[in-house]
């Protein structure tokens, strides 16, 4: 009935909205939350430095081998994790970094000042056209995709697009999501391009997960190898 209001009901008390509002999540597809996180305007609770799954987490899984020797990578919203600092010190000496805020990529340029082979630019994963076609061997995403949905489905087709179009013909995209399966595969399949990917899931647990609410207890990775114009499942 209009207007009924339960003779129980009071209104949410000042602590009340301003814990609401605490666990509110942010607009992770919005560049200004980005700026405040990396030029220290906004704190790191919701936007950790080292993003779902550490380098030696993912070479624990057995997922290394998605990463060719002497391929080159795209690090796909590079932010200022440190996985592909390690991955250089591994072994794979040409990575380039690309991010929508330029504070944290001159952060990343200092970083890795010593590490030939590094470069970081600014690029935004919707439009990466200061690459040019079947540019890299792996595109690495790591909960880009993630922050995308956040925009809209407009916004994960054109990112995907681009992505089919910066591979070679024999590389491969992996993506490494906090979204299930059916959330992520959706996004990754529906393309600006018209073409489709052929995505295999993959599942690990995520090593910061401590049994309680918070972080999820699963990651996903999904791998897609492109070769020709034929979409294959990376096994």
């Amino acid at each position: 009935m209009a207007g009924y209001m339960d003779d129980d009901w009071l209104p949410p008390s000042e602590d009340e909205e301003e814990e609401a509002a605490e666990c509110e999540l942010p607009d992770y597809g919005d560049v200004n939350f980005w700026t405040e996180v990396y030029t220290q305007q906004r704190g790191r609770e919701l936007a950790p430095q080292e993003w779902l799954v550490s380098y030696g987490h993912f070479c624990a899984q057995g997922w290394r081998r998605f990463l060719p020797p002497g391929g080159r990578v795209l690090d796909l919203g590079c932010g200022d994790a440190e996985f592909m600092t390690e991955a250089y010190d591994d072994g794979y000496h040409d990575i380039t970094g690309v991010d929508i805020v330029e504070p944290v990529l001159e952060t990343m340029r200092q970083r890795n000042v010593d590490r030939p082979g590094m470069t970081y630019l600014w690029a935004d994963a919707m439009d990466l056209s200061v690459f040019e076609d079947e540019s890299f061997d792996v595109v690495f995403d790591k909960s880009t995709l993630d922050a995308l949905k956040c925009r809209g489905a407009e916004a994960t087709s054109s990112m995907s697009s681009e992505v089919h179009r910066v591979l070679r013909r024999d590389g491969v995209y992996l993506c490494i999501s906090l979204n299930p399966p059916e959330d992520a595969q959706p996004a990754i399949e529906g393309t600006a391009c018209g073409r489709k990917w052929d995505v295999e899931v993959m599942v690990c647990e995520n090593e910061n997960y401590d049994g309680a609410d918070g972080p999820p207890k699963h990651l996903y990775m999904l791998p897609h190898l492109l070769l020709g114009n034929i979409l294959l499942i990376a096994i």
